[in-house]
């Protein structure tokens, strides 16, 4: 087995999460997601409610850097230009593509993280999986899991959507996300998080 990281893209309502953390759970590998941010956050002293308000959709790397403060600025200074508003900034997408690379280097991991499958896409020894589901499903899922109306989960799935292809674009210049930027695309329309998951593992064995 040479694969020694898998990264998930996620859209809105696929039961990414779920996925992931069963792909970890088979392989026996760290799982990095929203647990390992809030205890960073505590570590940082500073309330969920700040690391969640740094974006409005925040990706895990934008969740570890505003847990970490000053911390993380004082490590990766170097790439940071005083002044700079980082939530737009080069240097802000820098640092969040150095996270996500040191991430990775230590392997055995599984990455819940937009766009790390595209940071990581030349890098060996990496499976990168597309985790989706159509679009009227995922809102349904979304309106049954938040208790919302049908209407409501339908506009949120086309926000975040909406999202996603605006952090392609501003992150890695990417006019469309493409099904080839990843080596696998899963479709849980119909595979349950835990059917997904062991064809994500068997596809890390045989690779």
């Amino acid at each position: 087995m040479s694969t020694r990281v898998v990264t998930i893209a996620m859209t809105t309502g696929a039961h990414a999460d779920d996925v992931g953390r069963l792909v970890a759970e088979h392989l026996g590998w760290r799982y990095v997601s929203d647990e390992i941010i809030d205890k960073a956050a505590e570590q940082a002293r500073v309330s969920r409610r700040e690391v969640e308000g740094a974006e409005h959709s925040p990706s895990l790397i934008s969740r570890i850097i505003s847990a970490f403060g000053s911390a993380a600025l004082r490590e990766y200074g170097d790439l940071v230009t005083p002044g700079e508003d980082m939530e737009v900034s080069p240097s802000y997408r820098r640092l969040i593509q150095k996270v996500i690379r040191e991430v990775a280097a230590k392997g055995n991991v599984v990455i819940l993280a937009h766009g790390a499958s595209i940071l990581l896409a030349r890098q060996p020894n990496v499976l990168r999986v597309l985790v989706t589901a159509s679009g009227d499903l995922r809102a349904s899922r979304l309106a049954a899991a938040s208790g919302g109306d049908l209407q409501q989960a339908t506009r949120e799935v086309q926000r975040t959507d909406g999202e996603r292809r605006a952090f392609f674009k501003s992150f890695y210049d990417l006019d469309e996300e493409l099904p080839t930027y990843y080596d696998l695309v899963v479709n849980t329309d119909v595979l349950t998080p835990a059917k997904a998951a062991r064809i994500i593992a068997y596809a890390v064995d045989a690779a």
